[in-house]
């Protein structure tokens, strides 16, 4: 999860069932960036306008592929390693591991795999620890971290999606940073291209900003550097504008078998993220349940009431009924469907890289979503990593044994 992508996109981040099926249409014929280029899903501004998203509206993007040729509709094979999974969050994407309050222990990774989990997917701050100017060289005893972690996750049995993540530089700045950010895939392929097919490389977390319309062409560029060493390395693609469904019709992968897109599940929004004052003040409205609406209803507070695509986010959640209220099971299907439109359109295995409800909402609410979640990806064929980090949605301690058992028995039902 990108703290700072996220807080940024607060349109997006209100999308109700009406505003995300709104754009299905668009979606499903590959011409979202027309019709969904000012709006967001929740009927805000969006924060880019990525039209053209650096390709065509069919087909894949970018130079020749280096890596086996692509029959839509057939996953990548090393896909099946990554189908129930846990996020490693706020660890090694802190500007270095503890700043943010969680560290990696060996003991997870046996403590995870005995739940029953098949992968892990790990947040990298590599662009944090390598040099600015060329040859961009990462930190020889960062690798050395990195090695540690991927060696204890593979002797538990767990696959690993290396995820290259908080880098808010690139997404900034693209054309300042293309280099570094190629230097350091060619380094990291480089440096893995011997580890089994149970490690996946992830390109970037969220993909936002100046990337928004320079993302297709970008991760064509990066596979050029990878697949010299990795000509079959499963590589997951997020969609732009933080990995939002409602972006993932302008995904335009190369002419590759071993890609996987990628997005971030996490509407209804307006109740994951409930009190969490690092997505802003509209997040700031407490007592959201799942499903609404509610047996009394939620004032918002006034950040909320000043905001459009909140305050009407809102009104729908006091008055609409469970089956429409946009913090209930049409929200969800909404979000399902865009992601069928691609896989119909593109025939794209899609993987759903960080979802769950923070810690703000109630603990049954939160189940309630998890489960909803959980079973309608399996029944969709979607892999799943939860996002977990130790301040703002703790799962587990391994250290001392303990799962928050709700939560988890809604994702790995015993």
């Amino acid at each position: 999860m990108s703290t700072a992508g996220l807080a940024g996109a607060l349109g997006s981040l209100a999308g109700g069932a009406g505003g995300v099926a709104g754009s299905l249409a668009g979606s499903a014929s590959g011409a979202s960036g027309a019709s969904g280029a000012t709006q967001s899903s929740g009927g805000a501004p969006a924060a880019g306008a990525p039209g053209g998203s650096g390709a065509p509206s069919g087909g894949s993007a970018g130079a020749a592929s280096l890596g086996e040729p692509f029959v839509p509709g057939v996953a990548p094979a090393a896909a099946a390693h990554f189908k129930k999974g846990i996020n490693l969050g706020n660890r090694l994407e802190a500007p270095n591991e503890g700043d943010w309050g969680g560290v990696i222990h060996a003991e997870d990774f046996p403590f995870i795999a005995k739940r029953g989990f098949d992968h892990v997917r790990i947040p990298v701050r590599f662009s944090g620890h390598a040099l600015a100017a060329a040859p961009f060289t990462i930190d020889a005893a960062f690798f050395n971290r990195v090695d540690t972690v991927l060696d204890q996750a593979a002797a538990a049995g767990l696959a690993v999606v290396l995820d290259l993540h908080a880098y808010d530089e690139l997404a900034l700045g693209v054309a300042a940073e293309k280099d570094r950010f190629l230097g350091l895939w060619t380094q990291i392929a480089s440096h893995y291209q011997s580890r089994p097919d149970t490690l996946a490389f992830e390109l970037l977390n969220e993909p936002y900003g100046q990337l928004d319309s320079n993302w297709n062409a970008l991760v064509a560029s990066a596979l050029q550097v990878i697949r010299p060493s990795n000509p079959k390395r499963l590589v997951i693609v997020d969609a732009v504008f933080w990995a939002d469904p409602t972006k993932l019709a302008l995904l335009r992968l190369p002419d590759d078998a071993n890609l996987m897109a990628s997005i971030h599940f996490y509407e209804p929004k307006l109740f994951t993220f409930q009190g969490m004052d690092w997505m802003g003040a509209a997040y700031m409205t407490t007592g959201v349940t799942f499903p609404g609406p509610p047996a009394t209803p939620v004032t918002p507070v006034q950040a909320a009431k000043d905001t459009a695509w909140a305050n009407q986010w809102f009104t729908d959640y006091n008055a609409k009924p469970a089956e429409t209220n946009p913090s209930g099971p049409a929200t969800v299907a909404a979000q399902l469907a865009l992601i069928t439109a691609y896989r119909q359109a593109q025939g794209r295995a899609v993987y759903n890289g960080e979802w769950g409800p923070q810690e703000g909402g109630g603990l049954d609410s939160r189940v309630r979503l998890v489960t909803l979640v959980r079973q309608e990806c399996e029944k969709a064929g979607i892999g799943w990593a939860i996002w977990e980090d130790p301040e703002h949605m703790r799962l587990f301690d391994s250290v001392a044994g303990t799962w928050v058992n709700e939560m988890v028995d809604a994702l790995l039902p015993r």
